[in-house]
């Protein structure tokens, strides 16, 4: 009995029994063997090819049959028909189908010439590169008679031997899917024979006076050392190398212009020799370049986890995280190692989720508790109360706590004993707004209202609260902290309280009630006065006596003002100012909040004799409570006094404010509230938390409250540490709370408001006993009194579905076995079997992605993990056991596409891709921007996401990705962009004006902020991601020895980031790496560091021109994306490819990957350019497909 196979399975000696495994040949699967019937065989249905008529017995027939046709072959080995090559020799087949490297056909035509095995025989017409390609492919896809080629990509010499030789029975392939051959893909003609050429003598001296200068011993500009490479290219470790140094030549890089250049002679020399020794090198490497074995990554392995058990656990979280290869992903085989500490961490990791998934016993009772709001409700009810520092408690007289039953009825203390233990629990129970501003809630008769969120700037104290308003249920450890829960939130719609609304329009007619007298500003009874001169947050305004009159007319002013009003009501606001010519333009801006008056000042010529004048701005109405006024704007034309005055209800200017108002009312009555639902832990300054279940609108008319139920998994959330004996009072609480998710920009905006009339939680939350998670496993059976049988049934029932293969039976037997030694040592069925299922979580089969016999099996595997990032479903599976899928790629990758589930796939690619970790963790200074919060911040990232599954979804060409007319927006993010009309949390394409400056992901925020310094853009860091991850074309590394930007230079401070670089590449060992790479970013600077379109920075217009290195001018973003729809889509598209190809494979690309990748290039050019023919070709791809 194997090793791990104790009850107290220790680390040690599970892996050892892992050990085991991965060192087993079968379980890799090395072991060879022949299919009873090769795939193909049959009838022809009508769209197959004659695959062996039309490619392989011609190649035969001129090369082998003289030798290998009828009785008296060589050796035994008819050649002559499609059965007899089938059948091989009396020493056994010669053809192994879907192995060419074990098929004896294909051994001899590798063997040297001389090699007395060696096929044909020297003295014979040899078989050219492409046929034996040719022999190669048809064994690959299983040696058949005939094939559909629709679904595969086709390797160049197949598809020129179909073109020289059509058939009539094949009128179909006109429609294949095959990839036509490019001029890419073609023979270069200037690949020379390596074998031909003395190095020493012919290349060395040209790679000497061309190039050892800059990438030699003494310097390697771009970190690139030619003179140490391997001469050998083709069997040499530095073929990679050779491969750069021959981009860097056809690209026109290397020797850089302002160098001594080759004659065409010698430059012919140079490419042909390297061209010819990478191809030869190419071959070489493809035959190495099998399937990488991988270790499942920390999303894989937690979605497998989750798919296998069905709970929602985040399992992979204790795990480390994983590294990144090179091209930037963490699905790579030769990153993802397994380390000890992964090891033990499967381990626990195996037992704690299968002690979840089986349960033991009898249901266990949930805890249930209700809050239900309303003005006085709670009057004589215990509850308990929360205060410390920056607590905004409820008042218990207006809330009321219950204990629920199972029902969710309240619960009723049948004595004393359970009534005083009741009372504990409620004292530990309370409900707080901590975080919230007493303006943006309010209890009423039957609830609380909830006005529309608003999130606090990104400083400290406030972001470390939820947005104001929130409100949450505190529970001091009374509450589970692991399993699946329920939040039930009764709400609706509610009234607006007109006191919480602000109005400001124009006075009509324009008539002050303030006035002067002899030259004297003379305010009406109970008007309010605020002078100029003690005006705060002054801008561009300098005092002259009484007045604040501006610095520079035409530049914007600004002075502001703070007033109180105790009751609501309506003010009419008049500016006492001095007489200014029409010529001057003078104007004047009255703001409140974000309601804003711009007003031009038409004076008289009476007028301008006078020493001030009174000019009514604006009517208002105001709910009680402090306002903040503005004065200023551009050609301002200076003033003495703020004048407000409060206005009867019979004012002329009151019915035009009311009806202001009632609009107002009307427009947000039309807007829905929405609710989200968050947990957490109480900490000394906020709350750390997390919210769950989604973003759910409120629909439900005042007065028909609506449940909406929220579901969530204790164990992902940040909930309190265990009870640690900490004595704290104010230590342990969870927090579980909704705000109003119609999230607001200012504090005077209400949004449409929100009524709660109660919030109740519900755990250990079950909606089966006993739950899916068991019944998955514990399966009924007719056997299912029968244990022996039983335990096998469902152990290997299980193996299949963790393994995602067949499994055969020495394997059940072997986890049989170790059942049977062991179920005596526990104390149910149940928990014998689940040492036995913690085992197979640790084995290897579970945890890697393992190329195996079962091909078809694997193909499913790889399909799933490529485009869900999960295991096979059931679809997959059932046509790989049916040997049925290699004739379905295409349609199961659409289907595949089509499903929920490509989500996954979605955020997992574009995350590392575009490099959205850069915006998750970039700083940005919240004083200088404050309206970048944490929800703008999510939304960024999120439109990303959503632009690229709509994408996907409407299968659009692949430039869109470039450029759009359209952008993937919610209403927060809208209204940050300044786009309006977008209303709700959800996302959808919006229409977009050019003048707006979006579409395509080169204008997402989530790119712009990510590359950003957090207070300026940072063209470098835009341009190197746009050249390495849109383009294809990576710059170097700057060298050890690059000086840095020099502060000390004159007015440094007062220079742009762009005129920094300027002076910066000046410098003549920066100007050639630098002239490559600004010119891209400084196309961008017209985007701010929070990835806004602006105009000025710094006191001067934003200059976002520049020279593109091939001489292109361009003025923006919008001219870049043009120049790269028109210069650059092909390098585009082939970036796309190998970036998505790579994450397909699970491994980083190389020389050797070229030809295929042009081949997927191909394919999709011929279907579309579209992201769907993208990812069918890489489906399609032999690398994928054939493995």
């Amino acid at each position: 009995m194997p090793a791990p196979f104790s009850s107290s399975f220790r680390a040690t000696s599970a892996w050892s029994w892992i050990a085991l495994l991965l060192g087993s040949a079968a379980f890799w699967g090395f072991v060879l063997w022949s299919p009873a019937q090769p795939a193909g065989q049959g009838e022809a249905a009508p769209e197959e090819t004659a695959v062996y008529a039309r490619l392989i017995a011609p190649i035969f027939e001129a090369h082998c049959l003289s030798c290998h046709e009828g009785t008296d072959a060589d050796a035994g080995l008819r050649l002559d028909s499609y059965e007899e090559v089938l059948f091989g020799s009396e020493l056994g087949p010669v053809v192994v189908p879907e192995k060419p490297h074990a098929s004896a056909l294909i051994q001899v035509l590798h063997l040297p010439q001389e090699h007395e095995r060696h096929m044909p025989p020297k003295r014979k017409p040899q078989l050219s590169e492409a046929q034996i390609e040719i022999l190669s492919w048809w064994v690959r896809i299983g040696a058949p008679q005939q094939a559909e080629l629709k679904d595969r990509l086709l390797p160049e010499p197949v598809q020129q031997a179909l073109a020289a030789a059509p058939a009539a029975d094949d009128a179909a392939e006109s429609t294949t899917e095959s990839a036509p051959a490019t001029q890419e893909n073609a023979e270069p003609i200037l690949a020379m024979d390596p074998s031909t050429i003395d190095y020493a003598r012919e290349l060395e001296p040209l790679l000497k006076r061309y190039c050892f200068e800059c990438h030699g011993a003494t310097k390697q500009k771009g970190d690139i050392r030619l003179d140490v490479l391997n001469p050998d290219i083709v069997h040499g470790p530095d073929a990679e190398g050779w491969h750069t140094a021959l981009d860097m030549i056809n690209g026109g890089e290397m020797p850089p212009r302002r160098a001594e250049q080759p004659s065409a002679a010698e430059r012919r020399l140079m490419v042909g020799w390297m061209t010819g020794g990478l191809k030869e090198a190419a071959k070489l490497r493809k035959g190495e370049l099998q399937a990488v074995v991988r270790r499942l990554n920390k999303p894989q392995y937690t979605r497998t986890l989750q798919d296998l058990l069905g709970l929602g656990v985040d399992f992979g979280r204790p795990l480390p995280d994983d590294g990144k290869s090179e091209m930037g992903f963490s699905n790579n085989g030769e990153v993802l190692q397994a380390s000890q500490l992964h090891i033990e961490t499967y381990q626990e990791i195996a037992r704690a989720a299968m002690e979840k998934a089986i349960v033991i016993g009898e249901r266990p009772a949930a805890k249930r508790y209700r809050v239900t709001f309303g003005k006085g409700i709670g009057m004589g009810s215990l509850a308990g109360r929360t205060g410390g520092y920056q607590s905004v408690p409820l008042s218990t007289d207006d809330f009321l706590l219950e204990i629920l039953d199972a029902e969710g009825q309240p619960i009723e203390p049948a004595d004393e004993s359970e009534r005083a233990e009741m009372e504990q629990v409620r004292r530990k129970i309370s409900v707080g707004l901590r975080g919230s501003s007493g303006s943006r809630f309010r209890v009423v008769e039957n609830g609380m209202v909830l006005y529309g969120a608003l999130p606090h700037r990104e400083v400290a104290p406030g972001s470390w609260q939820g947005p104001s308003p929130n409100v949450k249920m505190e529970l001091q450890r009374v509450f589970p902290d692991e399993g699946d829960f329920v939040m039930r939130v009764r709400a609706s719609r509610a009234p607006l309280i007109r006191t919480q609304e602000r109005v400001l329009i124009q006075v009509e007619p324009p008539v002050p009630l303030a006035f002067t007298r002899e030259g004297i500003a003379v305010a009406p009874g109970g008007a309010t006065v605020l002078q100029a001169v003690h005006g705060g947050g002054r801008k561009n305004l300098r005092q002259e006596g009484d007045f604040l009159l501006p610095v520079r007319v035409p530049d914007a002013a600004e002075a502001s003002f703070d007033f109180e009003t105790e009751q609501a009501g309506y003010f009419q606001l008049d500016l006492v100012h001095p007489p200014a010519p029409i010529d001057a333009m003078p104007s004047a801006r009255l703001s409140l909040g974000n309601l804003t008056l711009d007003q031009r000042l038409h004076l008289t010529g009476a007028q301008l004799d006078e020493e001030r004048l009174v000019t009514p701005l604006g009517a208002a109405f105001l709910p009680a409570g402090k306002h903040q006024f503005k004065v200023g704007g551009r050609f301002f034309v200076g003033f003495e006094a703020l004048i407000i005055t409060p206005i009867p209800e019979d004012h002329p200017a009151v019915a035009p404010l009311q009806a202001a108002t009632e609009a107002k009312e009307a427009e947000l009555l039309a807007k829905r509230p929405a609710l989200r639902a968050f947990v957490g832990t109480r900490t000394d300054d906020g709350m750390d938390y997390a919210t769950f279940g989604g973003s759910q609108e409120v629909d439900a008319p005042l007065g028909e409250p609506v449940t909406y139920s929220f579901y969530g998994r204790l164990e992902n959330l940040p909930l309190p540490a265990p009870d640690t004996g900490d004595t704290e009072i104010l230590s342990g609480f969870s927090l579980f709370g909704v705000w109003n998710d119609h999230l607001v920009k200012s504090s005077q905006d209400p949004g449409p408001p929100l009524l709660v009339e109660s919030i109740e939680i519900e755990a250990p939350y079950f909606e089966q006993w006993p739950p899916e998670s068991h019944s998955r496993i514990f399966f009924a059976s007719q056997n299912q009194d029968r244990q022996e049988v039983y335990a096998r049934e469902v152990i290997e029932r299980f193996l299949e579905r963790a393994f995602r293969r067949p499994v055969a039976a020495a394997e059940v037997d072997r986890y049989h076995d170790f059942w049977l030694s062991m179920r005596d040592e526990f104390g149910s069925f149940e928990e014998s079997v689940r040492e036995v299922l913690i085992a197979a979580l640790c084995s290897p089969n579970f945890l890697f992605l393992a190329e195996t016999e079962e091909r078809q099996h694997a193909l499913a595997t790889r399909l799933s993990y490529f485009l869900w990032n999960a295991p096979p479903d059931p679809e997959l599976l059932e046509l790989a056991e049916a040997e049925l899928l290699d004739g379905q790629m295409s349609r199961q990758v659409d289907r595949l596409l089509d499903d929920a589930r490509v989500d996954a796939f979605v955020r997992s690619f574009a995350y590392e891709w575009l490099r959205l970790d850069r915006q998750q963790l970039v700083t940005i200074d919240a004083g200088r921007f404050p309206a970048y919060t944490r929800f703008v911040k999510r939304d960024m990232a999120e439109e990303t996401y959503a632009f690229l599954r709509y994408v996907i979804d409407q299968d659009l060409p692949i430039s869109t990705l470039i450029d759009s007319d359209f952008a993937m927006l919610n209403q927060n993010l809208a209204e940050f962009y300044g786009i309006d009309g977008v209303e709700g949390n959800h996302f959808r394409p919006v229409p977009l004006d050019p003048a707006l400056g979006r579409g395509g992901l080169l204008s997402q925020g989530a790119f712009l902020v990510g590359h950003s310094d957090g207070r300026q853009p940072h063209p470098i860091k835009r341009a190197v991601w746009l050249k390495e991850k849109i383009l294809g074309d990576e710059p170097p590394a700057p060298p050890p020895n690059v000086p840095q930007l020099d502060p000390e230079t004159p007015g440094f401070e007062k220079l742009t980031l762009k005129e920094q670089l300027e002076l910066h590449r000046d410098n003549p060992s920066c100007h050639d790496c630098h002239a490559g790479i600004d010119p891209y970013g400084i196309a961008f600077e017209e985007y701010n560091a929070i990835g806004l379109l602006e105009d000025e920075r710094m006191g001067r217009p934003v200059d976002a021109s520049t020279e593109l290195p091939d001489g292109t001018p361009v003025d923006g973003v919008a001219e870049l994306k043009r120049y790269i729809l028109e210069q650059e889509r092909q390098a585009f598209l082939r970036s796309l490819v190998e970036h998505l190809f790579a994450y397909a494979l699970g491994r980083d690309l190389s020389f050797a990957d070229e030809e295929e990748v042009s081949q997927i290039v191909a394919y999709a050019e011929q279907h579309g350019e579209t992201m769907r023919a993208v990812l069918r070709g890489i489906a399609l791809s032999p690398s994928f497909s054939m493995r």
